[in-house]
């Protein structure tokens, strides 16, 4: 059993929600939290002293976490990371108790580490422009169900949307970004108004930024079910196709969440896992009929 101090500790001073509450949040969305979160080289953001006070993005796993938190080590230019793990409730709530209040995760898990299981699509689209990030989703859905490829759509609990897509596991990371890359620049070319690849805010032009870097390694995304770092402790939630209409990026906090956890959001996710092979093969006979090129991308690790 995780002991957990400081309960009373105020977490986010405009609502004062406190550390108690958040701890409280993630042991209530457990269940469904820790399947998209267990056995991943985490990257956690923590706020010691509330998130009114400077916080720090944490990828190393230091010396004084118990022997129940796992290490991933990652390979990097400059040596490596070792990545904290976790595989149960106790992980969650210990690392809920160092203060995290946010859980960054990447596409692979820590015992398949160049081999995905899912791709992410983060759909940013300029502030005050939420509807054209719900008809990016759409897109970015066309896409993927035309390779018979299974999506699930998420808020960020801050500006955007997530559209998920399971994977088999099947397929490498380099394979995985590839087919992200390839997916973004045939939907960027089917909606040159409304979606741009660039990386630059200035260069956008109002459109969504199309973000398939997630599904590079070494990158990472919020976890469903996350609370974001913002006032009003808003979460990262799985949503439905249906849901998407209406959904606000920032539509649930952390105090209305808990209800939606007994509902059936992406039903089907893990069964619904497919190989980007077909896919793969498919996409390059698509960008060579139209002309397009993929843009140089050297972020790949094996």
């Amino acid at each position: 059993m995780v002991e957990i101090s400081s309960r009373s500790k105020v977490m986010f001073p405009e609502t004062g929600i406190t550390k108690g509450e958040l701890v409280d949040y993630y042991a209530a969305v457990a269940p469904v939290m820790l399947p998209h979160l267990v056995d991943r080289p985490l990257t956690l953001q923590r706020f010691p002293s509330g998130i009114h006070k400077k916080g720090f993005m944490q990828k190393n796993s230091p010396n004084y976490f118990p022997e129940f938190i796992g290490r991933c080590p990652i390979s990097k230019n400059d040596g490596e990371t070792i990545h904290p793990v976790i595989n149960d409730l106790d992980g969650l709530l210990y690392l809920a108790n160092q203060n995290t209040v946010t859980f960054h995760a990447p596409t692979s898990r820590a015992s398949h580490l160049f081999h995905p299981d899912r791709l992410i699509f983060d759909l940013d689209p300029t502030p005050g422009r939420v509807d054209d990030a719900r008809g990016a989703a759409r897109i970015v859905r066309e896409f993927l169900d035309q390779l018979g490829m299974a999506s699930f759509p998420m808020t960020t609990g801050s500006k955007g949307f997530h559209v998920v897509t399971p994977l088999d596991e099947s397929s490498t990371q380099e394979v995985a970004a590839e087919v992200a890359q390839s997916i973004a620049t045939l939907a960027t070319a089917h909606a040159p108004d409304l979606l741009t690849l660039e990386f630059q805010k200035k260069n956008r032009k109002d459109r969504v930024f199309l973000d398939w870097l997630r599904n590079t390694h070494t990158a990472t995304a919020v976890v469903a079910w996350s609370v974001r770092p913002l006032p009003r402790a808003t979460v990262a939630m799985p949503i439905t196709w249906a849901e998407l209409e209406e959904a606000e990026p920032d539509q649930w906090t952390i105090r209305d969440a808990v209800e939606r956890s007994t509902e059936r959001l992406w039903e089907g996710f893990s069964e619904s896992a497919t190989g980007l092979e077909v896919a793969h093969t498919s996409l390059r006979g698509l960008l060579a009929d139209q002309g397009l090129v993929l843009g140089r991308f050297n972020r790949f690790r094996s």
